[in-house]
């Protein structure tokens, strides 16, 4: 192991972060016309996992009024709560 301190020119972050395949969907289906959106998965296992991102993203990107989304056995469920560009009190 080698160690050393002080250079003069550093290397660069081989990771950069990707979207997953599915908030790639999310994105696509929220600038979509649809009203909702089943992303199915073989295990439930794996879909719980995928669910808990997808609403990781919609906390962390304050989307909470925007859409909503449920989990049922292999399935994640993902519907939109109020219309892109509409105000709430408008009616």
């Amino acid at each position: 192991m080698k160690i050393t301190y002080d250079l003069t020119c550093l290397p660069e972050r081989k990771y950069q972060r990707q979207d997953s395949e599915e908030i790639v969907a999310l994105k696509v289906f929220l600038a979509g016309s649809q009203r909702n959106m089943v992303i199915e998965y073989e295990e439930p296992k794996k879909a719980k996992r995928r669910y808990d991102a997808l609403r990781g993203y919609r906390k962390n990107h304050k989307l909470e009024d925007v859409f909503d989304c449920y989990r049922v056995d292999h399935q994640v469920v993902i519907t939109k709560t109020k219309k892109k560009g509409r105000p709430a009190s408008a009616k």
